[in-house]
């Protein structure tokens, strides 16, 4: 009994960092070829990171894509072109200030960073663990600078490894939170059940594509549900084990254009 061979790729779903963008945080030209040819080619190009917008820009105006992202670890899909917001997953205020709360009683010395609908805010020592500088000054307090609808909970430890870190929020914040992380010294906590994951499945939905006909491309923990979900998923040589173990095949480095030499094999795929 032969296997029916996979259906033709519609949509390429890709993380930024580690993934589109080399580990200086370049965008290789041949990458960005390779993806203008495949919206060439009918093969809608969904950019997948864990930044917020503001923080993607640089990225979003060399790409030069400007139609769905999905940002903060699909806590929001917008439409770049339109100005839409197609949909966004928010985490509650009330619950976003427990979870802080909380894990500071559990684990001691924990700081914190907050991405909001409008603007962030965060504690001393954050800006040195992002390529970028914040746009804003550094509050004493996040639950000082609460305003507005809540995207992604951020949490950082001066001390305490990064494993350590996550297991403790994993199990104080259970299910009322989704914990990953991404390659940064930190922890990101988005909305109850959100991921990339759900953010396509849903973009999918809206535009009559089957998760069967999605090309993924991750490196990181905060890859792993894009990964299972897709029908065709691929992990960076770079990547780390979980996001390795759930793809279907691995391609080289973001150094190597790993992710150039995928996607220009689907479009060859396409063209027959």
């Amino acid at each position: 009994m032969t296997s029916s061979p996979a259906p033709p790729v519609r949509m390429i779903a890709t993380d930024i960092d580690g993934t589109m963008l080399r580990s200086d945080g370049s965008l290789s030209p041949r990458v960005q070829r390779a993806l203008w040819d495949a919206e060439a080619a009918g093969i809608l190009v969904v950019p997948a990171t864990g930044r917020p917008e503001p923080v993607a820009e640089d990225v979003i105006e060399e790409l030069g894509i400007n139609h769905y992202w999905v940002f903060a670890n699909g806590a929001i899909t917008r439409h770049l072109d339109r100005g839409d917001t197609v949909r966004a997953f928010w985490i509650d205020p009330s619950v976003a200030q427990g979870l802080i709360v909380e894990l500071r009683a559990e684990v001691p010395g924990c700081r914190f960073a907050l991405e909001l609908e409008r603007g962030m805010a965060y504690e001393p020592g954050f800006a040195e663990l992002v390529p970028n500088e914040p746009p804003v000054p550094p509050v004493d307090d996040v639950l000082d600078a609460f305003h507005g609808r809540v995207q992604k909970v951020i949490v950082f430890h001066p001390e305490l490894p990064l494993d350590r870190l996550y297991g403790a929020a994993v199990d104080s914040i259970g299910d009322k939170g989704v914990v990953s992380y991404s390659g940064l010294r930190f922890l990101e906590v988005g909305a109850r059940l959100v991921t990339k994951a759900i953010a396509l499945d849903a973009l999918c939905g809206d535009l009559g594509i089957d998760p069967s006909e999605v090309a993924a491309f991750g490196d990181n923990h905060n890859d792993v549900a894009m990964l299972e979900w897709a029908g065709r998923s691929f992990a960076m040589a770079n990547g780390s084990d979980d996001a390795i173990a759930a793809a279907d095949a691995v391609i080289p480095t973001s150094d190597d254009d790993g992710l150039a030499i995928a996607v220009e094999a689907l479009i060859a795929e396409a063209r027959g």
